[in-house]
């Protein structure tokens, strides 16, 4: 459990960014950059907004990094691709894109090697650090601990040499926070004392705060309780500095842990439950994983073991990846001894066997080094045997032939002895292997069977949705433009009837503009059904005439498109056309929105799509509540078609924000 800790504490050091004076420094750079003259310095100002923008606002970051690196190319500047790619790089890593974060760190490093062979001047030597350092929090988060502790070392005398003592503090920091999470111990307590003292000399109390609360990780697990006190009053003094702190879950968390381990349980409960209120709105938190194992940990302590089963099935259910095989065996065999102190004897039997299949498939899966360690132990004792033997009849010719025979006997018994003992573990390694090929049968008819329903559901909603839309068409046409034409018939008819003696010029203008409206009428019908500009021009040029026609005095659409719609099947333009049309039409029918802004964003096979506006907003409730409708459903229902994501945010009477991100076909 120790890494879940120490990863996400790894992580505060970049979401630490975010505190006091982001908004100020960000609008500062947006300034600078409208009435920036030179290309050189646009660069600098795209690429430390890319950065600035990093883990808060992914578009922007993206937009800016992207826009310095074509400009650098463009008037080939060195130091703008190096800073460029590394910021970029930068932006991935905030949301664990560790692939495409590796990739542009590389490229990134690649021109700072360069830029630092002409000119290693402090600014170009602060880029080099950079990118040197966060590709190792890269082979990190890949779980190559080895290669992130050897990076970051070998950046801190260079930083030493140039006097940047909170580079030298962050970096000790996380060598000390490494050293915790492969257990050793004293090594990083070690760490965690000298980066201490940096930090109390040129230290924020961002940094103080994140120095300490992943201290009292290291002391915990030390059993250093007095220090681990002391360390979080430290935390808590400059917590008191910051309002609404991005540290004050993490803190209550560490606090919580302290009293449980001092035996001070309903202190520790009271803390944990102020780090819950604040992740509990976000069920996928990583942290929430680790507030249900300190809640069972200190309910356990109590003696309530029904408690402590409540929270330890919520730890084993956690939705993520990082329960390793140790940790699952645990939590058996701990559910096992709730069931049983709550005298479920029947429960702890099943988990019990839980906990021996568990158990087993380890044993299963290290059999086959086992079995290779036994075949070089045997052929290693052969050899060993035979040379034994070769000496011997060297060096003791005048043996008698009975002697040598008893040698052979021995030799030949060991053998079939080793042979007996390799059978014996090859039979009882393919038993298992045939139990476990079995079961993942098994288990693979069971996805595939679920797949199968949830394919069915999705081919259900997209059938329902199209009827709805043919039902919809009718209504239009027999509603809208059926009553025009029978009223426009009505007029004509009266018109024969009266025979009139005077040219009827009135109403046979009101007759021509009743066909006008039923044509518009008509036209928007068809756009509705196949818009013509977006099978003539694509989807671009389809989405500006969509805009432009929903624009009017009380509502202005604005749309923003980068990238292409290149190399995009037609029926995903088509789709993706559908989604944002629902969506605006939403803005405007549903929440009274006066504004509406679509962002298009490409990025190779990656779309980014985001349509917010102003209206009136929704709370979750509703939105829950509503997905029986089938505006939503329909709209998760096509961007599950184009392989994508959606998400809503939204606050009442603060506006609507939709994100949907699309993996297309084309590269």
């Amino acid at each position: 459990m120790r890494s879940i800790v120490f990863v996400f504490f790894l992580f505060l050091s970049f979401a630490s960014l975010a505190q006091t004076g982001r908004e100020e420094r960000l609008d500062s750079l947006e300034t600078a950059l409208k009435i920036a003259k030179h290309d050189t310095t646009r660069v600098n100002i795209l690429s430390e907004l890319a950065r600035s923008y990093g883990g808060v606002d992914s578009l922007k970051c993206f937009e800016n990094g992207f826009k310095a690196i074509a400009l650098s190319k463009k008037i080939n500047y060195l130091k703008g691709m190096a800073d460029a790619n590394i910021n970029v790089a930068g932006g991935y890593l905030d949301y664990f894109d560790v692939e495409n974060a590796k990739k542009y760190f590389k490229v990134g490093n690649n021109f700072a090697d360069k830029l630092v062979a002409k000119d290693s001047s402090a600014s170009n030597m602060k880029i080099w650090l950079r990118g040197k350092y966060n590709i190792g929090v890269a082979y990190g988060y890949e779980g190559n601990v080895e290669k992130e502790i050897e990076l970051i070392a070998e950046t801190i005398p260079y930083a030493q040499k140039m006097g940047d003592k909170l580079f030298v503090a962050n970096a000790n920091t996380s060598l000390a926070i490494k050293y915790g999470n492969i257990s050793l111990l004293d090594r990083a307590y070690e760490m965690f004392t000298i980066s201490q003292k940096q930090y109390e000399e040129v230290g924020s109390p961002e940094d103080i705060i994140y120095h300490s609360l992943s201290f009292t990780s290291v002391l915990s697990d030390m059993d250093s309780l007095n220090r681990m006190k002391s360390t979080l009053d430290i935390a808590k003094l400059n917590l008191d500095k910051i309002p609404n702190s991005f540290y004050e879950g993490p803190y209550y968390a560490e606090l919580g842990l302290y009293y449980g381990k001092n035996g001070e349980y309903k202190n520790s409960l009271n803390a944990l439950n102020r780090s819950y209120e604040i992740y509990k709105g976000n069920p996928a938190s990583l942290y929430l994983k680790l507030l249900y194992q300190r809640y069972a940990s200190t309910y356990n302590k109590m003696g309530d073991f029904k408690k402590a089963k409540e929270y330890t099935l919520k730890y084993i259910n956690f939705n993520d990846t990082n329960h390793n095989s140790d940790e699952i065996v645990q939590s058996y065999f701990t559910l096992a001894n709730y069931e049983a102190e709550l005298n479920n004897f029947e429960e702890a039997y099943t988990y019990l066997k839980g906990y021996v299949k568990a158990r087993d498939t380890i044993r299963v899966a290290n059999l086959d080094n086992a079995m290779q360690k036994l075949e070089i132990q045997y052929k290693t004792a052969t050899k060993e045997k035979e040379i034994l033997a070769l000496k011997n009849e060297k060096s003791e010719a005048a043996l008698s032939i009975e002697k040598k025979k008893s040698q052979a006997y021995l030799l030949g018994g060991i053998i079939s002895l080793l042979a007996l003992i390799l059978f014996a573990g090859y039979m009882f390694y393919q038993r298992k292997l045939q139990k476990a090929k079995k079961k993942e049968l098994q288990q693979e008819k069971e996805v595939s069977l679920l797949k199968q329903q949830q394919e069915n559901q999705v081919f259900s909603a997209m059938i329902e949705g199209q009827e709805k839309e043919r039902k919809r068409l009718a209504i239009d046409l027999h509603d809208g433009l059926g009553g025009r034409l029978s009223g426009i018939s009505l007029n004509l008819s009266k018109l024969n009837k009266d025979e009139p003696k005077e040219y009827p010029k009135a109403q046979l203008q009101k007759v021509m503009k009743d066909l006008d409206d039923s044509l518009t009428e008509l036209r928007s019908i068809a756009r509705n059904m196949m818009p013509e500009t977006l099978v003539k021009f694509g989807l671009q040029a389809a989405l500006k005439d969509y805009c432009s026609s929903m624009t009017g005095s009380d509502t202005k659409v604005t749309l923003q498109f980068y990238g292409s719609e290149k190399g995009i099947a037609p029926n995903q333009q088509v789709t993706m056309y559908r989604v944002i049309q629902e969506l605006i039409n939403n803005a405007i029918k549903h929440a009274n929105a006066s504004e509406v802004l679509v962002q298009y964003m490409r990025d190779g096979n990656k779309v980014d799509i985001t349509v917010e506006d102003n209206g009136v907003g929704f709370n979750k409730e509703n939105l829950v509540d509503n997905e029986s409708g089938m505006g939503i459903e329909n709209l998760r229902t096509r961007v599950a078609y184009l392989k994508g994501d959606l998400e809503f945010h939204s606050e009442q009477n603060e506006g609507t924000t939709v994100n949907v991100q699309i993996t297309v076909d084309a590269a």
